[in-house]
């Protein structure tokens, strides 16, 4: 896949127009540490695969190739990789030249291998619309959960990439490109999940020239931090059918409304930001 090709399937947010994204949770009361780790240390998970609702999802498959050019990139790949360790050109030839010569089994070893980069990438997803009544039950508990938005105009968000639904899963580069084509194939959804239009942050904790991180989460500072500059969104806590019979011609972003993020330093007394989710710092 080339440079342009990729920026074609997945663009940035502001190359689309979008100055937010979206992200739905769960309020959980055993493990109150997980916001806390968002909202006051400005720390960004990201989940692996292994962690996806979709169990098809980032699964990469690889096959020894046909053509003998692909087969010499493959050769000329591994031999840079061990002079890179400090084996002589002579001998890194030998070795890889015996390595090879079990076409089934360096195949193995080499999808093994892609197989460990992509259970290691880390992702964080987000959508467009907040309003979404699939998004509320499914990921923020029944629509009991929250919603945070993020600016889309602000590094790591505006750092996303469109996500491409199609029904056929590309084959993984091999040897695998130097710059973000190579994140092509996390990038890759069954076109069954389209109607959520999702975005997505990556990062490889192993490999160089990554986003600043601590394996798990970036680290965002300052006004990247969600409550500095973004808005947190619940269900109104009302009937919902009560509210369509009250106001048929009504649409469904007024039943949202803000919620307060409450922190030890709060001037409210009494403090009215009792909705549930507040934070201690």
């Amino acid at each position: 896949m080339t440079k342009s090709q990729f920026d074609k399937n997945h663009p940035y947010p502001d190359q689309l127009g979008i100055k937010s994204l979206y992200r739905f949770s769960k309020l959980d009361d055993k493990h109150p540490e997980f916001l806390s780790s968002l909202l006051v240390e400005g720390k960004l998970y990201h989940s692996t695969p292994d962690q996806f609702n979709d169990p098809f999802e980032c699964k990469p498959h690889w096959q020894w190739p046909k053509s003998r050019s692909k087969v010499k990139e493959i050769k000329k790949h591994l031999i840079q990789g061990m002079r890179k360790k400090g084996i002589a050109s002579k001998e890194a030839k030998k070795q890889v030249a015996e390595f090879m010569a079990d076409k089934n089994k360096a195949a193995k070893i080499i999808m093994d291998s892609v197989c460990t980069t992509f259970s290691e990438s880390r992702m964080c997803c987000f959508t467009t619309d907040k309003t979404n009544l699939l998004f509320w039950s499914h990921y923020a508990d029944s629509h009991n959960g929250f919603c945070i938005e993020f600016d889309a105009t602000k590094i790591p968000v505006r750092g996303a990439f469109k996500v491409k639904y199609q029904n056929e899963f590309p084959e993984v580069p091999y040897p695998p490109p130097p710059d973000k084509t190579m994140l092509s194939n996390v990038l890759i959804k069954s076109e069954d999940w389209a109607y959520e239009e999702e975005f997505r942050t990556v990062f490889v904790p192993h490999l160089d020239s990554q986003p600043e991180n601590d394996g798990q989460s970036l680290i965002l500072k300052g006004n990247e931090i969600p409550t500095r500059f973004a808005n947190i969104w619940r269900l109104r806590t009302f009937s919902v059918k009560q509210y369509f019979e009250d106001h048929p011609k009504s649409n469904l972003g007024n039943v949202f409304e803000l919620v307060s993020i409450c922190y030890d330093d709060c001037t409210h007394n009494p403090c009215s930001c009792t909705t549930g989710l507040c934070v201690i710092a």
